[in-house]
């Protein structure tokens, strides 16, 4: 019915997810409410697996987990032959509990601390993406005292406007993230000089929600130039990781690329080099594009007001969806009942913040206090931003799946808001 969202339908005037009435889930589970369809991640994986399958060397799909790192979705996209991209010790206690092949895990982040970099070396990852000398020098420093030989590869800033919004814009020049190419040979010299790091790649991410293939071009052709050069210096590189990125169709009318356009693009500007160098290992990290179509905000009007313009306001707040007040983003909204009349109407949540907005002058099917609205494509960085703020707490989340709903993340109480806290005793 709408793009991206294939597991959505509207059956008799009711909107239905992975054939379960929205309206129904939300008076057995309460509002807000995350609706995560199993069936839409296990079609986005598959996508990504159709789309490499005939790729010359190994391919991984390294599930990026900051997306959405709940125990569940990383069990199934585990089960489903996905690896994890993981920035932080607790995704990578994740990624173990849900048993990712640990040849399949790939450690990102630009100040890794001493405790994760530990972990990482006793887990055996595939590769740290380091990200500076300094870190490099500490991996080997911690795999020597682990006696332990540690894989690294090098992120790599290929200076490169990836046509998206500034704050998840990252590998442009002036960007904290990754090493310009001449420090990164400085780095690989150095690297195959140490005794407890083995070099085995490149990494580079220039950005996330990118919907036009020319930056993964110039990417992909950057850095296999790159491979070139490094082979001049007698240098050989196993893994080409080209990070992650493809956008999602959050505004339903505007054309996107195909998971099939995105794999043609790498690999075609990847076998144009076939001559020159051996071809590499390929690894991707997927996040919003395997779990965001996937996820569903499910929230009750409970006031509506006219001003300026005919206020919603509705039960979900900036603290369970974060993305429309931090980035401006668009998020397709819906009624969960279809109606005959359409009205235009502003949708906010109930906290002290001017920001608190999930849409302003949407057209929906007419709304009426205690009717349920569905904001679309929320399964990447909607719960993994979720927040406390204004002591409220996250919101439950549920698996729709062919056998059956299931909560994934139970609702956080009162209790929970204060597990944490500690009264000194001259404040008892």
């Amino acid at each position: 019915m709408f793009l991206g969202n294939d597991t959505l339908t509207v059956d008799n005037g009711r909107v239905k997810i992975d054939g379960y009435d929205v309206i129904d889930l939300a008076e057995k589970y309460g509002t807000p409410l995350y609706i995560i369809s199993e069936e839409q991640i296990k079609i986005n994986c598959e996508k990504y697996f159709n789309a490499f399958k005939n790729y010359k060397k190994e391919f991984i799909l390294a599930y990026a987990y900051k997306a959405n790192s709940n125990l569940a979705i990383t069990k199934l996209l585990s089960k489903l032959g996905a690896g994890a991209d993981v920035v932080s010790g607790g995704e990578l206690y994740i990624a173990k509990l849900s048993n990712v092949d640990r040849d399949k895990i790939v450690f990102n982040g630009n100040c890794k601390t001493l405790e994760e970099i530990i972990m990482g070396v006793e887990s055996e990852i595939r590769a740290f993406n380091v990200d500076s000398i300094s870190e490099l020098l500490m991996i080997n420093d911690i795999a020597k005292k682990l006696g332990k030989v540690a894989n690294v590869a090098f992120r790599v800033n290929p200076d490169i406007d990836p046509k998206t919004h500034p704050k998840i814009s990252t590998g442009l020049k002036k960007s904290k993230f990754g090493l310009p190419t001449d420090l990164a040979i400085k780095a690989i010299k150095l690297a195959n000089d140490l005794e407890n790091v083995n070099f085995v790649g490149l990494h580079c991410h220039i950005g996330s929600q990118i919907t036009d293939i020319s930056p993964f071009i110039e990417e992909t052709k950057k850095m296999m130039e790159f491979i070139v050069k490094l082979k001049e210096e007698n240098i050989e590189v196993r893994d080409l990781n080209l990070g992650g990125g493809l956008g999602i169709p959050y505004e339903k009318d505007k054309k996107i690329p195909t998971v099939d356009d995105y794999a043609n693009a790498i690999i075609n500007t990847i076998y144009e080099f076939e001559d020159k160098v051996e071809i590499p290992n390929l690894i991707l990290e997927p996040g919003r594009s395997i779990v965001g179509t996937a996820g569903y905000l499910i929230t009750k009007v409970h006031h509506i007001k006219e001003t300026s313009c005919k206020w919603v306001m509705v039960d979900a707040g900036m603290n369970d969806m974060l993305r429309p007040a931090m980035y401006d983003a668009c998020h397709h909204i819906i009624n969960a009942k279809v109606k005959d009349k359409k009205e235009v109407v502003s949708i906010a949540g109930g906290l002290c913040e001017s920001s608190d907005i999930f849409g302003r002058d949407r057209e929906l099917d007419e709304v009426e206090v205690g009717d349920i609205l569905v904001i679309f494509d929320v399964g990447a960085y909607g719960i993994s931003m979720a927040n406390n703020y204004n002591a409220r707490g996250r919101p439950r989340m549920i698996l729709t799946s062919k056998k059956g709903t299931f909560i994934i993340r139970e609702k956080e109480t009162y209790a929970d808001l204060i597990s944490k806290d500690l009264v000194p005793p001259h404040l008892l």
